[in-house]
């Protein structure tokens, strides 16, 4: 049975895709879950595992240098992107984008490419998702300097998660394209 699921390399990617896709979002929840108190709290993971406030610092971090970079004076606290007179941003865990990364990492690792592309998929992916998040981050402290749009509803969650689902898409199509022009190379050969 596992021959006949390895031999055909759609269904074993489909396969392989959504048990990946399972184990990190559920280890995420699960390590998540122990970075909290309360709970399942462990003070020593919370000290030397928080991988989630080192992302969110990177992103508010990101920001910060995006929105020095228009001239204006900002703060920084451990969850607040603050514009010196205009208020600011808080990023909260729902905003980092820990689960659009799994999704990433896991969709690179299951597809049929070799090592060498993976590696460079995955870092060029996780890196230009971060840049994106950054952007929001910075997108939306700045949006707190107009007047006409402080106060504004934006469900920059749906924005995000279009534009990077896009950019994962156009990726995806980019892999398959290439392991197509590979296939037709090799059976030219």
């Amino acid at each position: 049975l596992l021959d006949k699921l390895r031999n055909n390399v759609p269904l074993w990617f489909a396969v392989k895709f959504l048990l990946l896709f399972g184990v990190l979002y559920a280890a995420n929840h699960v390590l998540t879950g122990m970075l909290i108190p309360g709970g399942y709290y462990s003070q020593w993971m919370d000290e030397h595992l928080d991988y989630v406030s080192a992302l969110r610092n990177l992103m508010l971090h990101g920001g910060q240098l995006i929105v020095n970079m228009f001239g204006y004076e900002t703060a920084l606290s451990d969850y607040k992107l603050t514009l010196i007179g205009y208020g600011g941003v808080r990023m909260v865990y729902s905003c980092i984008g820990i689960n659009i990364l799994c999704f990433w990492v896991a969709f690179v690792v299951a597809f049929p490419n070799t090592v060498k592309s993976k590696i460079g998929y995955g870092i060029f992916g996780l890196v230009v998702i971060t840049i994106l998040n950054m952007i929001r981050v910075a997108a939306l402290a700045l949006i707190r300097t107009r007047p006409a749009w402080r106060h504004a509803n934006i469900d920059h969650h749906s924005i995000f998660n279009i534009v990077v689902y896009a950019f994962i898409f156009l990726m995806m199509m980019r892999m398959i394209n290439n392991i197509g022009r590979r296939n037709k190379a090799a059976e030219a050969q």
